[in-house]
């Protein structure tokens, strides 16, 4: 039977925002707490009272419901303002939130790290609650300057592990069968002493376990001078083969050297050229050493061990911007894979991928572009909030005020407005962001989606730069009526147990056809659900065509929408 939810209160005709032309010109001058009191005292009872009923201070229909504190959310964030103090290049904006069901009951837990704050593991009661999970101690980082982290079983033992950045070294905890935690980071050789950001695991080499491509913004003090150059070498990104043993092989001698040096921040594994391997695409910060974002193509077997080469020009995805997060997903339903990435004060860049190896960015046309502005863009995603069968764009910001950035972050990390995109479907999107985010502003940093609760609407939680993390709940109110399937393959064999880099085709029963890559760490330190959500609108699924890693294909026809399905390899 299908699972819907009633659309109570229809949308209001309202005029379009207007924000994107005016808000950005007028600085702020108030302190962030006394910005946050006013809103509390002028917003506050009307949200109060408006929110249980899924519906806004205006009387517009909520998309999404702050449910942090009833859901038992509360972990804090404290950033480490005083390592900005010299130089901004000794800093570290850390930040970090991660889904995974870690104990294997059917119900996604949340990780998210506190920066110098403890790190926090929360089980999920399968109620819409969450409890700090008695494991939490074993992953919880007293004593490190934390921030991305990401969920996989690189060992295939079912059991989902998990791969935590810091200033400094790394730390990778295997997961011993749901009952703990043991840190095992230098028996499998993953330490690596640079400032990472964000890290993403793929089988680029196709040998069915998940292989490693950890992302640095710099590495000062580490290095001893906040300069980088050649002589530093763990400043740079860092990629990392998987023995299949528990150890890892540090192969970034596969990766041109001059083009790893850069302030990266983000990166996914993903096949933008559509032939069947994991590729990489790089998002670099333009801060001491300008390469711009970087895309690897994977060539094969050869090279010493495997081939890559460096693409961006050719391919059009060698962007020079402050490049922050990265949201990779098919935003148009073309079959093949875009990028969005987020930016500091010049806007945001859409690259649409043209099918052919090559992207031509589309974020004007498309209505994407926030700036010129004083907004720094950090984390995005693209999911289908409304479930109509288009992927819809969330992108995290703070705000930009100091014009002297090396003073520190305070200057970059005031309180700002988050986006909302709605994809229309021909191209292009609406800021459908809800009225009431534009007075409730957040330093929004983090941002990592999944359907927590199965109902069957994609979820998100945020991560808020030195305050702390809020659990977004989805209402349903907008697209309450529409289908979905929510699809997550498993591997074995010769497929990775997360199937990481399989894909999904759905042909609708009115000949549409819609794709999904399985990914596994991307927008900036974060770690979203890897299950494939399909929203579906009033179509249903005719076929459904897995492409497994090792590209052996499979076929279901037919198959019921509304449902949670998972798919096993049965090679």
């Amino acid at each position: 039977m299908k699972r819907r939810r009633a659309n109570i209160n229809p949308p209001l005709k309202l005029p379009p925002s207007r924000w994107g032309e005016t808000f950005f010109t007028q600085p702020r001058v108030a302190p962030p707490a006394l910005k946050r009191h006013l809103v509390a005292c002028c917003v506050g009872m009307a949200l109060l009272i408006l929110g249980a009923a899924g519906v806004t201070a205006i009387g517009k229909p909520e998309p999404f419901v702050d449910v942090s504190e009833a859901a038992g959310i509360t972990a804090t964030h404290r950033g480490h303002w005083e390592l900005f103090e010299d130089d901004f290049a000794s800093g570290y904006l850390g930040i970090g939130q991660a889904w995974g069901d870690y104990d294997r009951d059917g119900w996604l837990d949340l990780y998210v790290t506190g920066n110098r704050d403890p790190s926090v593991l929360y089980r999920n009661q399968g109620d819409g609650a969450f409890v700090v999970s008695q494991l939490s101690p074993q992953v919880a980082l007293d004593d490190a300057d934390t921030g991305g982290a990401v969920w996989a079983d690189y060992d295939n033992d079912g059991w989902l592990d998990l791969y935590v950045l810091n200033h400094g070294a790394n730390t990778l905890f295997h997961n011993d069968g749901g009952r703990g935690f043991r840190d095992v980071t230098e028996k499998a050789g993953v330490g690596d002493a640079g400032k990472g950001t964000t890290a993403t695991w793929g089988d680029f080499d196709g040998d069915s376990f998940l292989d490693l491509y950890v992302v640095n913004w710099s590495c000062f003090p580490e290095c001893g001078d906040p300069n980088i150059t050649r002589e530093h070498d763990e400043a740079r990104d860092t990629l990392y083969r998987n023995r299949g043993d528990g150890s890892f092989e540090d192969v970034t001698r596969l990766l041109e050297y001059d083009l790893l040096l850069g302030a990266g921040f983000s990166a996914s594994f993903v096949d933008y050229d559509n032939d069947g391997d994991a590729d990489i695409y790089v998002v670099n910060d333009q801060f001491k050493n300008m390469l711009g974002n970087i895309l690897w193509r994977n060539d094969g077997a050869g090279c010493g061990l495997w081939c890559f080469s460096e693409v961006s020009i050719e391919a059009g995805a060698r962007t020079f911007i402050h490049g922050m997060g990265l949201a990779v997903g098919d935003y148009d339903n073309d079959l093949d894979l875009d990028f969005y990435f987020s930016d500091m004060v010049n806007g945001m860049v859409l690259l649409q991928n043209q099918g052919d190896g090559a992207f031509v960015d589309m974020a004007e046309e498309a209505g994407v572009v926030v700036g010129p502005s004083s907004a720094v863009g950090w984390g995005t995603v693209f999911f289908d909030y409304d479930n109509d069968s288009w992927l819809d764009l969330y992108l995290t910001a703070t705000e930009f005020i100091q014009f002297d950035v090396f003073s520190g972050p305070e200057g970059m990390m005031f309180e700002y407005r988050d986006y909302l995109f709605k994809n229309r479907g021909d191209g292009s999107f609406a800021d459908a962001t809800p009225q009431d985010w534009l007075v409730d502003l957040k330093p929004s940093m983090g941002l990592a989606y999944a359907d927590y609760d199965k109902d069957g609407f994609l979820d998100f939680v945020l991560g808020n730069w030195n305050e702390g993390y809020q659990l977004y709940r989805n209402t349903g109110a907008i697209g309450g009526s529409n289908n979905w399937i929510n699809i997550r393959l498993v591997g074995g064999g010769d497929v990775n147990r997360d199937a990481i880099g399989a894909r999904v085709t759905i042909t609708t029963d009115d000949g549409r056809q819609l794709l999904q890559e399985v990914k596994s760490g991307s927008s900036l330190g974060a770690g979203n659900d890897t299950a494939l959500h399909f929203g579906l609108g009033a179509a249903t699924v005719r076929e459904l065509r897995v492409r497994w890693p090792n590209g052996a294909e499979e076929m279901l026809s037919d198959v019921e929408v509304n449902q949670f399905l998972e798919v096993a390899y049965a090679g």
